[in-house]
């Protein structure tokens, strides 16, 4: 194929430039049906009539939309005024027409953080919005909404030592709910590298639009684990005492935050939509899930630490 070959989540991808986040791959003579291929378009993609627009994210940086093409049922995922994303039916073709002022770091960021997830889901993955790390022999992984510190709480067990699976993208695969590393990086502010860093972290731009950072590594898992338990965090809940709070969802809580915390590409496929659920509520009924409460204060996080681990050695 000529290009450079890649692992995400266990899938193995070509790509026509350089994919700096992640892991290489030196597996050579692989056919098509195997690997997802990522390569530029010649020209714009044509664009969608009203009716092929079926869904519009809210804005996290840069607006999102899908729309599905009624020829060839291929998807156009665009971000406004950076990138258009054309994704085949099967989802192992990924094509990309980026705009004039958006650079490598942007396009990466756009394809490893958003694209991937969500072809992967498409594709029959379980994605997770979630940071997981390695404890003992297992992942468990930090869900939350956008703002909620799952990065923050994340990169903090990595400084104290706790193997990276991911920032913001964990796959899991539904065969005894196995925790799928994809790339070695994290998303931070630069106030919260300074503060969970004592040594200062190698970083790189994430986006010409974010002030965010992404934290560069090499110490990561690169195996499948276990998926050993799920925390929730409460985004701006605060105990009254700035207390520590863990509390075990029940299965049903537990499935509806899952599905809400999940990533999606065809939001009108019904057939999906059932397959996510039934895969939710089997981690649910399989896998310990809590909500996580605590202060907002980096001073903390080493507590915050304490209590998670403390409640896994139960």
């Amino acid at each position: 194929m000529g290009n450079d070959l890649y692992f995400y989540a266990g899938e193995l991808i070509s790509s026509a430039w350089s994919l700096g986040g992640l892991l290489s791959s030196t597996e050579a003579g692989v056919s098509d049906e195997r690997t997802l291929v990522i390569d530029l378009l010649d020209a714009p993609p044509c664009e969608p009539s009203e009716l092929e627009w079926v869904h519009h994210w809210p804005s996290e940086g840069c607006g999102m939309s899908l729309a599905i093409s009624g020829e060839d049922a291929s998807f156009l995922l665009r971000f406004s005024n950076l990138a258009d994303f054309v994704i085949s039916e099967c989802g192992r073709q990924i094509r990309v027409w980026p705009a004039l002022e958006t650079g490598l770091e942007t396009l990466n960021h756009l394809l490893l953080d958003q694209v991937l997830p969500r072809v992967l889901s498409q594709r029959g993955l379980l994605v997770l919005h979630a940071g997981a790390v390695r404890v003992g022999n297992h992942a468990i992984a930090f869900l939350g909404d956008t703002g909620s510190g799952k990065s923050t709480l994340t990169a903090s067990f990595h400084a104290a030592g706790y193997s990276l699976l991911s920032d913001d993208g964990l796959a899991v695969k539904n065969e005894g709910l196995w925790a799928l590393p994809t790339y070695p990086s994290l998303r931070l502010w630069p106030d919260a590298i300074a503060s969970i860093y004592a040594q200062k972290a190698v970083v790189a731009p994430m986006a010409h639009y974010s002030s965010k950072r992404r934290i560069v590594m090499t110490d990561v898992a690169a195996e499948p684990l276990p998926l050993g338990a799920l925390y929730v965090l409460e985004s701006g809940a605060v105990t009254p005492d700035r207390s520590i709070l863990l509390r075990r969802l029940t299965p049903g809580a537990a499935c509806v935050t899952i599905i809400a915390n999940s990533f999606q590409l065809d939001v009108t496929d019904l057939h999906h939509a059932a397959d996510t659920l039934a895969d939710a509520g089997r981690i649910a009924e399989c896998v310990p899930v809590f909500s996580l409460a605590y202060p907002w204060d980096f001073a903390r996080l080493p507590e915050v630490q304490e209590a998670i681990l403390a409640q896994r050695s139960e």
